[in-house]
């Protein structure tokens, strides 16, 4: 194992080295200016300091356990700093004349592009060797209840971590001499750090329940004497979670359990989307508006567009854009949603709410900046109301903008949802869309929702 460890740290250098040499090489054919030794001299000093901003951000530390966008950054961090010593050197030695601006802005991108490549080509080639069960790493778990279970299945389920859990350790007598999903339970908790330092074991797993505190400490004071990396699972896959992760603010660690996703390049990303698909839409569904509100008029007296209350990004009440498609306008804690014949829809509202045509001048929410084209689907303030208190996690849908489609909608969860099971449904997939978003699923959900049309049996 150590063996195999070494290759591999040695395989990761040596591909690093290569990559940063190889970008400044295609750099110089892309662009061949410059003297060649000069370059090549750049290009070694480079990968050198490479190699220390790499010890220095972790990019060379056990990263098994986490994913890749951390390598990737720490990655990116190394070569940034690396450019920056590089380019202090040269103005100190008075060396950058001999150098092209464009040629050294190619060197970086390449460099960055290539370091990143060849560590995402040795990831895939580790998890290959894991499960051929290769560059292992021997874990014990202390605690064998149901988180310490619930951790053994994750490890079995993800063969690419190369976690081995040969033993656990519980202080329920009941529990000795049995398993944990396979791990033999071998004996009291405090026996755990005999055999984690008489068998060299790396990784200890603690998975005590929340309330054992004092265990916990006595058990953290004992392997201040191993060597073991040492690993908590906390005991909080009880509630319901959201956007999972971990933080520290000075010297405190901080675990957040329902978090805002967002960032600034995520909603920069969102808005940049809304606006230039937002404005298209609109351009070329302007003229169909335009004769859906001139049949509107004809149809049924009152006003073409109907705004009413529904809570936005936050909590926040928005006024969400409709075309009228009710005899009534209502908008209150008495709000009754439609249901199939209702004798409030109008004859054209009936064609208009089973199109969805009359969505479309949420396109201007769109454009406002209170609306996204994809997100949950905004409901009544007085539905959403009602479902809060028999939902758990029903008002983390607001934690980014409503949307004119989502993911429940393509996915068959949209009209009527007159029972708290179907709304359910709704939810579960409006909160995997939160989870999850990209630019690639909301191209996928537009597409989805003009592929399979606009109609749906549920919308009435």
């Amino acid at each position: 194992m150590a063996d195999l460890s070494s290759k591999i740290s040695t395989t990761t250098r040596v591909a690093e080295l290569a990559a940063i040499v190889g970008a400044m090489l295609l750099a110089h054919v892309l662009h061949p200016t410059g003297d060649p030794s000069s370059l090549a001299i750049s290009a070694l000093v480079g990968a050198i300091i490479y190699s220390f901003a790499a010890e220095l951000t972790g990019a060379y530390g056990e990263l098994r356990l986490r994913p890749f966008i951390i390598e990737a950054r720490r990655v990116l961090g190394a070569w940034t700093l690396t450019f920056l010593c590089l380019v202090l050197m040269s103005w100190v030695v008075k060396y950058t004349a001999i150098f092209s601006r464009l040629q050294i802005g190619l060197w970086a991108v390449i460099g960055a592009t290539m370091l990143l490549a060849s560590r995402w080509g040795i990831r895939k080639l580790l998890c290959i060797y894991r499960r051929q069960g290769k560059n292992q790493r021997q874990a014990v778990l202390i605690g064998a209840g149901n988180l310490a279970q619930q951790w053994v299945q994750t490890v079995n389920t993800y063969p690419e971590l190369g976690l081995m859990p040969t033993a656990a350790f519980d202080d329920d007598p009941a529990k000795i001499g049995g398993t944990c999903q396979g791990v033999p339970v071998l004996d009291h908790c405090d026996r755990a750090l005999q055999y984690v330092n008489q068998h060299r074991i790396p990784m200890v797993f603690i998975a005590l329940p929340m309330h054992a505190e004092k265990r916990l400490h006595h058990i953290l004071n004992q392997f201040l004497n191993s060597p073991a990396n040492l690993y908590i699972i906390p005991d909080i896959f009880t509630f319901q979670l959201a956007n999972l992760n971990a933080f520290q603010v000075g010297n405190t660690p901080i675990i957040a359990l329902s978090a805002s996703s967002r960032s600034t390049r995520k909603e920069f990303l969102k808005r940049t989307e809304d606006l230039l698909f937002g404005l298209v839409a609109l351009l070329f569904a302007s003229p169909l508006m335009l004769c859906i509100a001139l049949c509107i008029k004809l149809d049924s007296r009152g006003p073409v567009f109907f705004r009413q209350w529904r809570y936005g990004l936050g909590g926040e009440q928005i006024k969400v854009w409709k075309f009228r498609t009710m005899s009534v306008t209502e908008d209150g804690h008495n709000f009754q949603q439609a249901t199939q014949n209702d004798h409030r829809v109008t004859r054209l509202g009936a064609l208009l709410r089973r199109t969805s045509l009359d969505e479309l001048p949420q396109l201007f929410n769109v454009l406002e900046g209170t609306m996204s084209l994809v997100g949950p689907r905004p409901h009544a303030v007085a539905h959403d109301e009602q479902f809060r208190t028999v939902l758990p996690g029903y008002m983390w849908r607001l934690k980014i903008k409503p949307g004119i489609t989502g993911w429940a909608q393509v996915n068959g969860w949209r009209g009527e949802t007159d029972t708290v099971g179907k709304m359910q449904n709704r939810v579960q997939h409006d909160l995997f869309y939160i989870e999850n978003w990209s630019l690639t699923l909301d191209i996928k959900i537009l597409w989805l929702t003009i592929w399979r049309g606009f109609m749906h049996e549920n919308a009435y």
